[in-house]
């Protein structure tokens, strides 16, 4: 298998170094103990750059489409990220397949021109190619299922970060990309400082008064309808409207009656069969709703266009007073806000971002063990396992 490796690290974009893990096996003892160092430096450099692949590779490939606006928003970046690492696990199942008909082949050939006279020896070495390649595509395929894992568990680990982050220090994002905790803790100071101005708390008070003053609008507008005058203007026109809601029912009532009589005489029910008076009935009943339903809307229309007319009769006095009682209410809301923040404001603003337990929540999960270094550095084990050579016979190494 000595092309294994270097596959693998051409997928995974490494620089062609890796070639060199597995040629013909060192003869001279001594250059043993530097093949090992060499050995040992390889495996760090490809679980470095297996972790960068399947780690911030793939977040940074995802930064960059979205700062050249190849994709949209945080949703756009997220689905970049997910079909990106979709397809890394395809392309390692690819690859899998790839090593396996390539390197059999070769370990196969290299039995046979090894072992050519022996035929014990070409059949075994045979069998070992076999077996090796195919507990190898078996473990291949299954470090291909958990690459996705690996990516779920990031994604939940990077979910846990975020909580971290918002959690306690949700008003100072410029915070979370301080180098250590002294700069971030200066950086809140710096923040504070700002937040702290006369100008500041003022402003801040002002934003308050707009997200709570829909709160009083419909009593101030109830107080000023009263003493404009539209109160009264609307009690009378609504007396009016009452009345003419109560003609419409006793004309309706008398016009379904009249229809109800009409139908009788008609359908002479009196002489025919008993359900004839009944259809009657249910057509009186009909009339009776379908006449309410227009009693109503008539009615509820006569108000709202009662209600405007006296509004717009009084309509700058109207104004006038909710526009003086509100600019009150917001002075004396405003005087309050700033004399209880102004006190307080310093402290309150550092209690908005806790450095040390967001630091603490960060440490917690970054203490548990990393799934792309534990992934990466299994599958250099599987690789390095599969690609032993004896050295004495030249055939594949692998035990069962």
């Amino acid at each position: 298998m000595q092309n294994v490796v270097a596959i693998f690290l051409a997928l995974l974009g490494t620089p062609a170094v890796a070639v060199l893990l597995r040629g013909d096996p060192p003869k001279p003892k001594d250059i043993k103990e530097n093949y090992e160092k060499l050995d040992e430096f390889l495996g760090v450099m490809f679980t470095m750059a297996c972790k960068w692949k399947n780690g911030k590779d793939v977040y940074g490939e995802g930064a960059e489409a979205l700062k050249k606006g190849e994709i949209d928003g945080a949703d756009g970046y997220k689905d970049f990220v997910k079909d990106l690492q979709a397809k890394n696990v395809k392309g390692l199942q690819r690859t899998c397949g790839f090593i396996v008909g390539e390197d059999k082949k070769k370990c196969r050939d290299g039995c046979a021109a090894r072992w050519n006279a022996v035929a014990g020896k070409r059949d075994e070495c045979d069998q070992k190619c076999e077996a090796l390649y195919a507990n190898f595509e078996r473990s291949c395929m299954s470090k291909a299922e958990n690459l996705a894992l690996v990516y779920k568990q990031k994604a939940a680990k990077q979910a846990g970060q975020k909580q971290c982050y918002e959690g306690h220090c949700g008003e100072f994002p410029m915070v979370w990309m301080k180098e250590d905790e002294s700069a971030m803790k200066k950086e809140v100071g710096e923040q504070c400082k700002k937040r702290c101005t006369k100008d500041a708390i003022k402003s801040s008070c002002a934003k308050e008064w707009a997200a709570e003053i829909d709160l009083y609008v419909a009593n101030v507008h109830s107080e000023c309808a009263e003493a404009s005058g539209v109160s009264e203007c609307f009690d009378k026109k609504k007396k009016d409207t009452s009345a003419d809601y109560d003609q419409c029912k006793t004309d309706t009532k008398k016009d379904c009656g009249s229809a109800f009589d009409d139908c009788k005489k008609k359908g002479n029910t009196d002489n025919t069969f008993k359900d004839a008076e009944a259809f009657c009935t249910d057509r009186k009943k009909m009339c009776m709703d379908q006449a309410d339903a227009k009693c109503l809307k008539e009615n509820k229309a006569a108000i709202n266009k009662a209600e405007r007319e006296c509004e717009a009769e009084a309509k700058k006095e109207l104004s006038s007073c909710e526009d003086k009682k509100l600019d009150k209410m917001e002075k004396e809301a405003e005087g309050k806000c700033i004399s209880k923040k102004t006190p307080t404001c310093k402290e309150d603003c550092q209690g908005s971002c806790e450095v040390t337990k967001m630091n603490e929540c960060l440490m917690k999960l970054n203490a548990k063990d990393d799934p792309g270094k534990l992934f990466c550095t299994d599958f250099w084990d599987m690789l390095h396992t599969s690609s032993e050579i004896d050295p004495v016979t030249g055939d594949p190494a692998w035990k069962a």
